[in-house]
């Protein structure tokens, strides 16, 4: 078979199939895209003659050198690796060309997120016009839900069940969960869905001038630019308010596995994350409080 024509299958198998979002498609696709540049001109143009060990290893070496930082690697790997499963079980490859290639080690992240006073001091702001409404309305429901921006983007009106004061979202592998949000972002939904003339259940619940879907990229600066209200930090994207939602709620006492449920994460471990960041804020507090932290 062909790489490319595989790579098209395989892309239109993991939104079809599998669920994945267009982001993901579009990064596997580029990432296979890549790999094909890299190694086609010289081993050939099929499946069988790039899904060798040789090729890879060469390509994943050739991007460790251009200085790509380790989670960079580790994602090309990733897509590989799919890709190669995806192979095998249409009979287009008989073994695994990564089974003994190892994916580098990656450093864990520390989550950005606002503190809890930044919070309150953002709800403090009443927003004045529709826009000031959507605009606020989009902050308080990815902090006050945790939801994904992907989640956030797909939402329709018929999604918000403010009579049981919770959301419908459709999170990664199209897996549907009913999550609790807060009085304060449910209040603006409604004021920002109330401000419309007619209002259709499967009509989107964030639009734009031209009463379109409001994009991810719009999502993205708005939230950018509403927080630079009242932070500072680098860091100002919907994924900031999703780790504020989760260490804030770790931090007032809720259980791990309880915020896995919410956010919506396969793994308990991906969860843990936020865990690390509390036990760094109780070490801190406790050096700072205690007589004898410092003999």
């Amino acid at each position: 078979m062909i790489f490319e024509s595989a790579i098209d299958q395989f892309c239109l198998f993991l939104k079809q199939q599998r669920g994945y979002s267009d982001h993901t498609v579009t990064n596997y696709n580029r990432d296979l895209l890549q790999f094909l540049e890299f190694a086609g001109e010289e081993w050939g143009e099929t499946v069988a003659d790039l899904m060798k060990k040789e090729p890879i290893r060469l390509f994943l070496y050739e991007i460790h050198s251009e200085g790509n930082k380790p989670r960079t690697i580790a994602r090309k790997r990733a897509a590989l690796l799919s890709f190669s499963k995806y192979l095998i079980r249409r009979g287009e490859l008989k073994g695994n060309p990564l089974a003994t290639i190892i994916s580098p080690k990656l450093d864990s992240p520390v989550p950005v997120f606002l503190s809890e006073n930044q919070t309150r001091e953002f709800a403090e702001i009443l927003p004045k016009t529709a826009k000031e409404i959507r605009n606020k309305a989009i902050v308080e429901m990815l902090y006050g839900s945790g939801i994904r921006l992907a989640e956030l983007h797909g939402m329709n009106v018929r999604d918000i069940r403010f009579d049981e004061s919770t959301i419908r979202v459709i999170g990664k592998g199209n897996k549907e969960r009913i999550i609790p949000a807060t009085p304060f972002a449910l209040k603006l939904a409604k004021a920002l869905i109330d401000q419309r003339d007619l209002i259709l259940p499967n009509a989107p619940f964030l639009l734009n001038t031209k009463n379109e879907r409001l994009s991810m990229r719009q999502i993205q600066r708005i939230v950018e630019t509403e927080l630079a209200t009242v932070s500072s930090a680098s860091k100002r994207s919907p994924h900031t308010l999703r780790h504020s939602f989760a260490t804030h709620i770790l931090d007032n006492g809720a259980d791990i596995r309880v915020v896995q449920e919410l956010l919506g994460h396969a793994s308990l471990a991906s969860t843990q994350i936020y865990t690390h960041v509390t036990k760094d804020r109780l070490r801190d507090a406790f050096r700072q409080a205690h007589p004898r932290s410092g003999e």
